[in-house]
């Protein structure tokens, strides 16, 4: 092994978590984004199995799993990827990946992988970059385990190209190993796009300043995600910076928008984030997680959304909240059959909309085990009489989204709509991704009658059901709350929501469906009603460690840890795995070391 001149070595411990938020470049310690060379549009990834002990993974699998990784980064930026092979390991002059039993990286099996990044302190730029996998660590072939290599491969691979740990629960770069992450998310994609913009004319960007009190303080340190209005999904996100300023890009246009604001979380971010503040309520409390909506009482508790038909749109001034707003109508309503929240009924233009509804943390004891609680609320499109003009596909649906575990709100939503035709109940319990994530937002479609306008009345309840830290074999859902929100111990949401939105959509004969008709928003920001009154803006941020101002190599690497006390064994429930290990290793010049 060779000598390595450290001159600053900076831990940051990641703790198994769930919440869901942005993805986060990588960066200097001044605060310099991680990035290859705009020359390097090809970069050479060079694997070694030679090292590998496992016989339980042939070579040809190694190979396959790390290209079908690679395949998926490449062709979505500037940059692609290029596999080759080796026998050699911690040679300077390649990319390597391969198998290590280092001690000083991997002692035991807590540790799984760490990628370190040789790059220019004052420029950002990438110079080489190493893939370490522990030789300890039994990793598996099955895409739907956590300890998957591809799951790892994947993580790895988006260090490899800039991208820091993010926050967005289901992403390949979520800072906690998990299920799924061997599928590139969409916030990866906008991730990796930011850093190397290639110029696609389908893609946009929302940029926008996070503020607070009324001063409009700038608010340092927010997690800003953008939800899709067509797929119920997060599809980029981003960290508010000094100035409360946050730019997502690399979203698909032709689509809306809800934009969810709440607290940065510590574990896994850059040292810059460190000293961001969230205490700006009153009596010092922090402010929550909330859904960016216009001013004025008729817009409480109904999201924004926002439409990105051109190349960049800047919504204004978004404002932190110490509450989650639902509608007063809503309120008034709750619980009560039949309903006279009409969620149509506030759609100016368009079909559909989005609203916020809850299940407060006593209302959800007091019904547990037996789940009494019951939520309504009515579509009624009976009034729409010439459906042509929506559109002429015969097969139309109202496409129902409830929506809350990106959002780290514990619970399972169970569906039920009535109409005059009838009453059925159409909640799928959950849905296993091919990647292994299992997915329980409810999603659903009701057909539209186009012959008998009184069918299309719709009465919808919402049943909770709540969510344990054992296997919820009751609630259909075989898999432990941590299997379905990772790290929730950190990160669990303690006011059980949900989001509501519904839109038209007309079905294309393969299984697909085509959004025909949206509610649609005038933009309106939050100048006019700013929350959080104790809002106060930070001035500079201080990065932990020092810096020589000259260039120099350094060597991010980030490792990932498994939890063995909490994992059980035994199935898709029983494998937790635990912290992140994620730290930046300075070093000479002149000397640049890989180690093996």
């Amino acid at each position: 092994n060779k000598v390595i001149n450290y001159l600053v070595v900076l831990f940051v411990v990641l703790i198994w978590s769930q919440y869901a938020h942005s993805y986060v470049r990588n960066q200097t310690k001044a605060g310099v984004p991680l990035h290859w060379p705009a020359a390097s549009k090809l970069v050479d990834v060079y694997v070694n199995y030679q090292n590998f002990q496992s016989p339980l993974i042939s070579e040809s699998m190694v190979n396959s799993i790390v290209l079908s990784s690679i395949t998926q980064w490449n062709d979505l930026s500037l940059i692609g990827l290029r596999q080759n092979s080796t026998t050699g390991q911690n040679q300077n002059e390649f990319n390597e990946i391969y198998f290590s039993t280092e001690p000083s990286l991997f002692n035991g099996t807590s540790v799984v992988g760490i990628t370190l990044v040789g790059f220019s302190e004052s420029t950002g730029e990438i110079l080489s970059a190493d893939i370490l996998l522990n030789d300890f660590f039994t990793f598996s072939t099955s895409p739907i385990e956590a300890n998957y290599l591809g799951n790892v491969i994947s993580h790895e691979l988006g260090h490899f190209l800039g991208l820091g740990h993010g926050q967005v629960a289901g992403s390949s770069m979520f800072y906690s190993l998990s299920r799924g992450q061997s599928l590139i998310s969409p916030d990866d994609k906008a991730g990796l796009y930011s850093i190397y913009p290639n110029g696609n004319t389908s893609l946009g960007m929302l940029t926008g300043t996070i503020v607070g009190s009324k001063k409009l303080a700038n608010v340092f340190g927010a997690h800003v995600q953008a939800l899709s209005v067509k797929t119920g999904k997060i599809m980029g996100a981003a960290i508010s910076e000094i100035d409360g300023k946050f730019k997502i890009n690399g979203l698909p246009k032709d689509d809306q928008y809800l934009i969810y604001t709440s607290p940065i979380k510590q574990m896994g971010l850059p040292s810059n984030y460190a000293n961001a503040r969230s205490d700006f309520c009153q009596s010092s409390t922090k402010y929550r997680g909330s859904f960016f909506q216009s001013c004025g009482a008729n817009a409480e508790g109904f999201p924004e959304a926002i439409k990105l038909n051109t190349n960049s749109v800047d919504v204004g001034n978004i404002t932190i909240r110490c509450g989650l707003d639902t509608p007063p109508e809503y309120i008034q309503n709750k619980s009560m059959t039949p309903s006279s929240f009409d969620l149509n009924s506030y759609s100016n233009s368009g079909l559909g909309g989005s609203f916020v509804g809850f299940f407060s943390a006593f209302e959800i004891q007091q019904s547990s085990p037996v789940h009494l609680l019951e939520d309504y609320f009515q579509m009624d499109f009976s009034h729409v009489t010439d459906w042509d003009t929506i559109s002429t596909n015969p097969s139309l649906f109202v496409e129902l989204k409830v929506i809350n575990q990106p959002f780290y709100s514990p619970l399972k939503i169970n569906i039920n709509v009535k109409n005059a035709a009838g009453n059925y109940d159409v909640t799928p319990k959950y849905v296993q991704e091919s990647g292994g994530r299992v997915n329980i937002d409810s999603i659903t479609r009701i057909p539209i009658n186009r012959l008998v306008s009184s069918n299309n009345n719709f009465e919808i309840k919402i049943t909770p059901e709540l969510l344990t830290d054992a296997i919820n074999i009751s609630a259909g859902i075989p898999f432990t709350k941590a299997d379905l929100f990772s790290s929730y111990s950190d990160l669990q949401e303690y006011l059980y929501f949900y989001l509501v939105t519904a839109t038209i959509v007309k079905a294309n004969g393969d299984g697909t469906y085509t959004q025909v008709s949206s509610k649609e928003d005038l933009l309106s920001d939050n100048t006019i009603c700013p929350d959080a009154i104790n809002t106060y803006a930070l001035t500079n941020f201080s990065a932990s460690g020092a810096s020589t101002g000259s260039d120099r190599k350094s060597a991010a690497g980030c490792g990932t840890v498994v939890d063995t006390k909490n994992g059980s064994g035994g199935g898709p429930g029983g494998f937790m795995v635990g912290l992140l290990l994620c730290f930046i290793i300075s070093y000479g010049l002149s000397r640049y070391s890989k180690m093996a």
